[in-house]
């Protein structure tokens, strides 16, 4: 079941709410935490209740292996050898977990393209989330093997496993930061909360049904010209690649602000996951605002300890490390560039079992290594001078090179890819219709004749319809505050500080709750149309 469907907003979501408050007159703490897991688990199963047979002794060793990491960190030093081995037995297995469902195929694939083999390739069941379900498992066992978890039921690691919102496509969320929530949970349906998180629900609705699949129309015939083996000209190219970048953003973003809306109708917050990613000035910023938990992640588990790691290691063997005194490039490459290129490697693996998706996230590792090597070389100048000229310039190139990287993300094989960056590099020419090349007069003559123009993807109609729709998008990206910045006032998110809260500062009136219950009503009304939700297998 997803969020974005009539069974979800008008069947499940309305008994979940009415059960929940009438179960908290009981005033138990675990008797309402036992409906959100009942709901939760019902909501995992429905779509196909394989999902729970699957991930359900998943979930069984990661408690026992938590529960025994506990007993023996309780012994002290004589059972510090003991939880580490605990930890890489449920690190590993959590890994080859996911590996076997969401990876297996296509290291058979590879495997038989290199060497010639020929290993069958088997249908698998890929659970709903599981690389999001994967990676806070994983963050759970540390915590509890670094003591950051010190007690724990049954009750409080089925409900973090399992709470609906963040379920399927996060955020990303830790056991330390969800707890206390629950353990001081409301047990009836606040109308405070409620107001809120139909609010936020309502955004991210209109988001995903109408913006998300409305510009997805417009992007994929473009990948599918490509991926045919159609050479792709300038315009259609970066309007393809742009539509993409849209989609993705919307898509994502709206199902993030949906689940974050979910959760606080329940009076839990969810930390924020998207924060204007598209204006930042350059791509570590990007980063720090786009998949917000996931960056989270990937710092504290993956770069964080290779980079200690690395540290103690040259500090042992008497070689420099970074600092603004010594900034030595074998220093650099060791504790930055090393480390960034892997986390980002990892990072591409965990968005798709595909080589686009590697080279994806190799290419943005590259962007990541460019922009910190800028940051330590760049010439002493004038700061006032530097923020004028380099900010809007940053901004365009952190734009520009996102939706370039975006083709690797979207395209299904190399081919296509190269097809479509080709093309966005203006090696095939213009590719204008012909509808637009006759209305373009002389220029368009000469164009069609001494021109390298290719063929259209797009027909005349067609591009202005594209072109219309991606100028509106940009506005609503570069222009609008976005969901969280509007809800400021009411804290509506986790570790969420909007800059500008005080300019676009939401109060519940008349006007603006027609507002929100007219983005309801039109995200509901588009969910008779064909729509898909590019992070459900994540």
């Amino acid at each position: 079941m997803l969020f974005n469907s009539y069974a979800f907003i008008f069947c499940f979501l309305p008994i979940t709410l009415v059960g929940f408050d009438l179960v908290g007159r009981l005033e138990s703490r675990k008797t309402v935490l036992a409906w959100l897991i009942v709901c939760s688990v019902f909501f995992y199963g429905l779509w196909n209740p394989i999902n729970l047979l699957i991930i359900a002794p998943s979930i069984a060793v990661n408690y026992f292996l938590a529960r025994a990491i506990r007993s023996q960190s309780a012994l002290g030093d004589a059972g510090a050898r003991a939880t580490s081995i605990l930890l890489f037995l449920g690190i590993a297995f959590n890994l080859c977990f996911l590996g076997y469902f969401k990876y297996k195929n296509f290291f058979l694939d590879s495997v038989n393209e290199v060497f010639g083999s020929q290993f069958p390739m088997i249908a698998t069941i890929l659970p709903l989330g599981i690389s999001f379900i994967t990676f806070q498992k994983i963050a759970f066992l540390v915590d509890v093997r670094s003591g950051k978890i010190e007690e724990f039921d049954i009750f409080d690691f089925l409900v973090f496993v399992f709470f609906f919102p963040q379920l399927i496509a996060g955020p990303i969320v830790h056991y330390r930061e969800m707890m206390p929530q629950f353990d001081r949970i409301s047990k009836r349906i606040e109308s405070s909360h409620l107001a809120v998180g139909l609010s936020l629900f309502a955004v991210g609705l209109f988001k995903k049904a109408v913006l998300a699949d409305g510009i997805a129309l417009h992007a994929n015939p473009v990948f599918r010209y490509a991926e045919s083996g159609h050479a792709i000209g300038f315009v259609d190219g970066w309007i393809g690649a742009t539509a993409y970048t849209m989609q993705i953003y919307f898509d994502f973003s709206g199902y993030s602000e949906m689940a974050i809306g979910l959760a606080r109708m329940f009076g839990v917050r969810l930390p924020a996951n998207f924060n204007s990613p598209f204006k930042a000035s350059n791509i570590i910023d990007f980063w720090a605002r786009w998949h917000m938990t996931l960056t989270r992640f990937l710092t504290a588990y993956v770069y964080t300890p290779i980079v200690m790691r690395r540290t103690r290691s040259r500090m042992a063997q008497g070689k420099p490390i970074l600092s603004r005194k010594s900034r030595t490039f074998g220093a650099f490459a060791a504790l930055v560039a090393g480390p960034t290129l892997v986390t980002m490697l990892i990072s591409g693996l965990w968005h798709g079992a595909g080589a686009t998706f590697i080279v994806w996230g190799f290419v943005h590792g590259v962007y990541l290594v460019i922009n910190h090597a800028w940051r330590l070389w760049r010439p002493d100048w004038d700061k006032v001078r530097y923020e004028r000229v380099m900010r809007p310039l940053g901004f365009a190139i952190t734009f520009l090179s996102v939706v370039a990287a975006m083709v690797l993300f979207r395209a299904k094989t190399f081919a296509g890819a190269g097809r479509m960056l080709a093309g966005m590099a203006g090696f095939s020419g213009a590719g204008l219709p012909q509808a637009v090349l006759s209305r373009l007069g002389a220029p368009g003559h000469w164009l069609a004749v001494h021109g390298p123009t290719s063929d259209a993807a797009f027909g005349g109609g067609e591009l202005v319809r594209a072109t219309a729709w991606l100028l509106t998008l940009l506005f609503v990206v570069f222009a609008l505050p976005n969901a969280l910045e509007l809800m400021g006032r009411f804290e509506p998110a986790l570790n969420f500080n909007p800059s500008r809260r005080r300019r676009f500062d939401v109060r519940f009136t008349w006007g603006w709750a027609a507002t929100f219950g007219f983005l309801l009503v039109v995200g509901a009304f588009s969910l008779n149309r064909v729509s898909e939700f590019l992070y459900w297998q994540f």
